[in-house]
């Protein structure tokens, strides 16, 4: 006799048991009383199948004399029953989203008023320690209002501790960020890491990551970074940001560590007032300080470099490298900040941040991706990551512009949307692409949006112009050579009267249209950006724009001037643009802000400025004219003064004033060099 088949066996069990599967589970109390008394199974129908097999059971089997009556007994608990086709609207998927979005948007509102009203320093300060607010205490070091005595020494030893690094090898979900912003509206009481209940320097938790300071002192570096940085509040939106760092350190949303070292770093350069060195030395901070802050790069970089070990975080690895480059440009260094700034850009290309659909690459390999990270949740966190490229985009290109290095990334491969204004990013307000300018449209840096144009994303466009400036520097000798016609001097012209001279690079079709468009610029500014001065206040990046292009033109013209004659057009324009710049460091002057704080680059600018003044003042110096020696002189006596009184604290200053002034020994004389009075650019 053939064996069954234990698969037709299985089945065959599998359907004899399928009544039961697929039998309606009832919920409790729908049975019958008389199924839950007697403990049989019920369907709930009215009546019920068992009430009916028994009662027709006792019909069949009942004793002589006995009547049943026509219907078994079947009753069931009153419930109230609902219309079959209503539809329990609070129970579908959709509605629920919205309410968890509804909730979480209410408790984001909540954390705001509670950040606005909390504001303020947690820590007590000595009355005879200045405010770490104020101006006249920038740039002058740590103190001991941390509680960080003189012995005081950052633990650097590596590696940093896991759990620094374990709330980022993974994103929480949506349910996870509402339990999180939860948190900082909590009972302040229960809440670990509420603003108000942070543990003291000598109380920390076992989690906080072992190479950042205490709570207390690193919420007063992060405001300080915010406060005195420019472009930080573009480059990380600050309220988000303060809000994430109410959260434990082993919360997915915790900033990244390689940021906040970076934040410190920078922070602390602006932190109360100790007494520079008296050695004449470049010092931003004092010796406990700089051990500090350069101790808090090395965690930085440790970080960045666990990141990409673990391809994790990878764009804010981007970030804290922006910050990384600031600080050795701020410090001097200049050949690692050349390097970081050029890893920062380019870690913006793995990142998909260069490019933007639908400019992306047409591959269609399976092997290729758009980019390594994950899409943005929020318009917040798409304009946060866009910020960041164009701030890794323009303190490249502006730490490269004064000297011969090539640029990394190629103008042609950006194909991005430029930023939003400042309003529209603090509240996440949605632009539509179609209602915004892209970086490779033809006339973007001369034609403006009325409702898309701010002074960052002037910034933004000046830095463009300033890349095409050093792009047509670098690559005209190879492009000349191989006769691109834009590249082609006019062969009519023959030099300037008195100066016979061949292949003008004046008079190629490129240089006519850069120095067109630089013209174009700066005529294209809407009546309310022209004044980077206005009521007072300065606006730093309206600032950098408007000496950015005038710095765009010296970068063009300088090679080619002959100072001296007067029909040579480079002469004239270099003169005017240094002059230009000299004007807005006069405005800015008259303010209250501290110099010190307008950045790297306006510095710069300033050196630039004064080189070419220099060139003026050697030849009015052998044009034996008094009258252009003294006013050159006093022109140029104000920037080394200014540049100088910066330099009394900012290592990069203090380098940038001495090369003006060995550049004025060299070209004019020692006699040039008398002592002049520093002004004080934190007097106020």
């Amino acid at each position: 006799m053939p064996k069954e088949d234990p698969r037709s066996a299985s089945s065959a069990a599998r359907s004899a048991a399928a009544p039961f599967q697929n039998a309606q589970i009832l919920r409790r109390n729908q049975a019958c009383h008389q199924c839950r008394r007697r403990k049989l199974k019920c369907d709930a129908k009215r009546p019920c199948s068992t009430c009916l097999r028994s009662h027709a059971y006792a019909v069949a089997h009942a004793a002589p004399g006995i009547s049943h009556p026509p219907c078994p007994e079947c009753t069931f608990d009153e419930v109230q029953v609902s219309e079959p086709n209503v539809v329990d609207t609070q129970e579908q998927p959709k509605n629920k989203i919205e309410q968890l979005e509804n909730r979480i948007l209410e408790l984001e509102t909540l954390l705001l008023e509670k950040d606005k009203a909390s504001s303020q320093p947690t820590f007590t300060r000595p009355e005879n320690v200045l405010n770490p607010y104020e101006p006249a205490s920038l740039f002058l070091g740590f103190s001991d209002v941390f509680g960080l005595g003189p012995s005081f020494q950052p633990d650097i030893t590596f590696p940093i501790d896991h759990v620094s690094h374990s709330g980022h090898l993974s994103s929480g979900s949506s349910l996870d960020d509402l339990a999180g912003v939860a948190v900082l509206i909590g009972d302040p009481a229960s809440t670990a890491y509420s603003h108000n209940s942070y543990p003291g320097p000598d109380v920390i938790s076992p989690s906080w990551p072992r190479n950042l300071p205490d709570p207390s002192v690193l919420r007063h570096l992060v405001d300080a970074f915010f406060n005195y940085t420019p472009l930080a509040n573009r480059l990380f939106h600050a309220a988000t940001f303060r809000a994430l760092l109410s959260l434990p350190p082993t919360h997915p949303k915790f900033p990244h560590p390689a940021v906040l070292h970076a934040m410190c770093a920078m922070g602390s350069m602006y932190t109360s007032a100790i007494a520079p060195t008296p050695s004449g030395e470049p010092s931003v901070l004092d010796e406990l300080s700089d051990d500090f802050a350069d101790n808090q790069i090395q965690a930085a970089k440790h970080a960045v470099g666990t990141s990409l070990r673990t391809t994790s975080d990878i764009f804010e690895s981007l970030q804290a490298h922006v910050i990384m480059a600031l600080w050795y440009w701020y410090n001097a260094r200049w050949s690692e900040a050349c390097v970081t700034f050029a890893i920062s850009l380019r870690y913006a290309i793995p990142c998909g941040l260069n490019v933007c659909p639908p400019f992306d690459s047409i591959s269609c390999s399976t092997m290729s991706r758009a980019s390594v990270i994950r899409p943005a949740t929020n318009v917040v966190e798409e304009e946060i990551r866009r910020n960041a490229f164009w701030i890794a985009y323009m303190t490249e290109r502006q730490f490269v512009a004064i000297n011969n290095f090539a640029v990394l990334l190629d103008d042609q491969d950006v194909c991005q949307m430029l930023p939003v204004r400042a309003n529209e990013f603090e509240q996440g307000i949605f632009v539509s692409p179609q209602d915004r300018e892209w970086s490779h449209e033809p006339g973007v840096i001369t034609n403006h949006l009325d409702d898309q144009i701010d002074s960052f994303i002037l910034h933004v466009k000046s830095t463009m112009l300033l890349s095409r400036v050093k792009s047509f520097n670098c690559r005209y000798k190879s492009k000349h050579h191989l006769g691109d016609p834009a590249m082609t001097p006019d062969p009519k012209v023959k030099g300037i009267p008195g100066i016979p001279r061949e292949h003008l690079v004046q008079t190629t079709p490129a240089f006519i249209e850069l120095d067109r468009l630089i013209f174009a610029f700066l005529e294209s500014f809407p009546p309310h950006l022209k004044d980077p001065v206005a009521n007072g206040q300065i606006d730093v990046s309206l600032l950098t724009a408007l000496s950015c292009a005038h710095f765009a033109v010296i970068v063009l013209h300088e090679a080619h001037a002959l100072i001296g004659h007067s029909a040579c057009i480079s002469s004239c324009r270099i003169l005017v643009a240094a002059r230009a710049i000299l004007n807005l460091l006069h405005e800015a002057y008259t303010t209250s802000r501290n110099l010190a704080t307008l950045g790297v680059f306006p510095m710069v600018c300033w050196f630039a400025a004064g080189r070419v003044l220099i060139r003026f003042l050697r030849s009015a110096i052998d044009a034996k004219s008094e009258e252009h020696i003294n006013a050159l002189r006093v022109e140029v006596d104000f920037i080394r003064s200014v540049v100088n009184g910066i330099g009394d604290s900012l290592p990069h200053a203090y380098h940038y004033g001495k090369m003006l002034n060995d550049y004025l020994a060299q070209s004019c004389g020692k006699e040039y060099l008398q002592p002049i009075e520093h002004p004080d650019i934190s007097r106020h």
